[in-house]
């Protein structure tokens, strides 16, 4: 019993569930208590949709996780392989109907975003720039649910973006961080995975090596940090948050400035696991200026 509860990462499920509920505040402010009941069955859904994706990720990695996590559920025989399955099947369907109780658009975000959890860890997640693509994705729609279970999306749509934006870099980050250890993992798999289009790694007379430059992944990863910089003062022009919000971003805006300029003089694994922190910091100042944005306009 314990393994499957292991297996949907309840932090991580909490995270998604949590991220909702921030996405519901940007709209709904201390209102939230008084329309608490689409905001519950969408929290639920995350968290039970986030869980699915969980399961059905080491269900899809349970070769590379036999040689590189023993540990995991799966591989130490407390969750069978067919049952992850079929747990993950039924975590995916049960937060698709606690949505079915929010609204049409939360609905079919449950919908779309189950499916691109199965994609994800069928084929994407080691595909180049794609898997990062599809987490970062994910990970502002969290917020864009929150806004679509209480019918009004401008702002949960706009933090979503930037959340999204600030997430595909990160990721990208820690790709080259976790260079040595992925591409130990990918050499494992490469005898079982049938088609190799667009991975990360190929392998070369010289070994596994990344199918791209480090430069090329660090300004992809610079990019997206300036874009999400540059959009940082939209909310505000659209007069969705207070001045204060102008304010208090400033503080994240200078941090993935910083980690921009870290970018240019990255070279070794504490460069990138630096880089990756100091964006997670960025984050969470941009999280802050949104929520005292709102609540003093």
């Amino acid at each position: 019993m314990f393994g499957y509860l292991e297996i949907i990462r309840p932090k991580n499920c909490l995270m998604a569930a949590f991220a909702v509920l921030i996405g519901s505040f940007l709209v709904l402010k201390l209102d939230l208590l008084e329309v608490w009941q689409p905001v519950a069955f969408a929290i639920g859904a995350a968290f039970l949709i986030t869980g699915g994706g969980n399961a059905i990720n080491d269900y899809f990695d349970v070769e590379a996780d036999r040689l590189n996590r023993p540990n995991r559920p799966i591989p130490s025989e407390r969750v069978s392989v067919r049952g992850a399955l079929v747990f993950s099947i039924i975590l995916f369907l049960a937060g698709i109907l606690l949505a079915a109780f929010t609204t049409n658009l939360a609905f079919g975000i449950a919908i779309f975003n189950s499916f691109m959890l199965f994609i994800y860890s069928w084929s994407l997640q080691h595909k180049t720039f794609f898997g990062n693509f599809t987490v970062a994705y994910l990970t502002g729609s969290t917020f864009l649910f929150g806004g679509a279970a209480v019918e009004n999306i401008q702002l949960p749509l706009l933090f979503g973006l930037l959340a999204a934006l600030t997430t595909f870099p990160r990721e990208i980050v820690k790709d080259i961080e976790d260079i040595e250890g992925d591409s130990k993992m990918f050499i494992k798999k490469y005898s079982y995975v049938k088609k190799r289009v667009m991975e990360r790694f190929t392998v070369t007379d010289q070994g596994v090596i990344l199918k791209y430059k480090k430069k090329t992944g660090l300004i992809t990863s610079a990019f997206s940090l300036a874009v999400a910089t540059a959009l940082s003062p939209v909310p505000y022009i659209l007069g969705l948050v207070d001045f204060w919000y102008l304010i208090l971003v400033i503080p994240a805006d200078i941090v993935f400035l910083l980690c921009i300029l870290k970018s240019a003089r990255a070279e070794r694994t504490q460069d990138f696991s630096r880089i990756s922190r100091l964006i997670k910091y960025g984050y969470f100042l941009g999280l802050l200026a949104f929520l005292a944005g709102i609540l003093i306009i």
